[in-house]
């Protein structure tokens, strides 16, 4: 759960802005103490289904950022979603008009993290679509640096590091996340698809997050059995494809997946004792 080693990582002080977290009634009562806990000041909301989205799909509900608009205690809200972390205070950025946002390309924004103004008007006008429905309703849009939410993707090889600008407000990660993967290295890696989103220096940097979390908040980022089957698939099929990278040659150490291990020896020793 992304979110939670997000607020550890916020530079600026907890109480010099509100931080708001829009939850679903999908979202667990164990998970939403647990973001209390992390220092979320928690908003139940209703989800919004793009008309156009697939069901199940990873987009079926994007437009429940639409919400954001609903917020009219405050006069300007921050959004960032659940998978970045915020490495140097965004403060200053709050004096910028609405919307303020980073470019997708030349033309539009990306709405992953954006400066937005409060008011009922955009949840009225409101007929399609996230992003796209964004950029037809900003047109005018104000351009903030790319380095404010700088993007986990690669467009071309650049060796086998991948490394993250110093420099960068907010890492946005793209493709398998990080809680997803071993902490040993980015499990992008081990898929030729998904090797355009692999940074060994970004995954690195969100486990030092991981680290500074207090114990009781990092077993919400427990590797889950279905997580480490597919993570162990993958580098099967990555060392028979003998990728060049060599990531898949790498000895886990990953403490999460050793406890998983056991386990799975203590599961697997209760059936066989019935």
């Amino acid at each position: 759960m992304i979110v939670i080693p997000k607020v550890q990582n916020l530079e600026h002080p907890p109480n010099k802005h509100d931080l708001i977290l829009l939850a679903d009634d999908h979202i667990s009562p164990e998970s939403i103490e647990g973001l209390r806990s992390a220092g979320w000041n928690i908003k139940r909301i209703r989800r919004i289904r793009s008309p156009q989205s697939r069901k199940n799909s990873y987009n079926e509900w994007n437009y429940s950022k639409l919400r954001l608009w609903q917020l009219l205690d405050y006069d300007k809200v921050m959004f960032i979603d659940a998978d970045l972390i915020v490495t140097r205070s965004l403060d200053h950025f709050f004096t910028h008009p609405q919307i303020s946002a980073a470019p997708n390309n030349k033309e539009i924004f990306t709405s992953g993290l954006m400066l937005l103004e409060p008011s009922l008007w955009l949840v009225r006008s409101y007929n399609g679509g996230d992003q796209g429905f964004l950029n037809e309703m900003f047109p005018w849009w104000y351009r903030l640096p790319k380095k404010i939410n700088h993007l986990k993707f690669f467009r071309s090889d650049g060796g086998h590091e991948h490394q993250i600008a110093d420099d960068a407000y907010a890492l946005h990660y793209l493709g398998m996340k990080p809680w997803m993967c071993y902490k040993d290295y980015d499990c992008n890696w081990d898929k030729a698809a998904t090797q355009r989103f692999a940074s060994d220096s970004a995954n690195e940097r969100w486990w030092r997050v991981y680290d500074s979390m207090p114990e009781k908040l990092r077993r919400f980022c427990a590797l889950t059995p279905v997580a480490d089957a597919r993570i162990r698939n993958n580098r099967v099929k990555a060392k028979r494809a003998k990728f060049g990278d060599g990531h898949w040659r790498i000895k886990v150490k990953d403490l999460r997946q050793i406890q998983l291990s056991w386990l799975y020896i203590r599961v697997y020793k209760l059936i066989n004792l019935k």
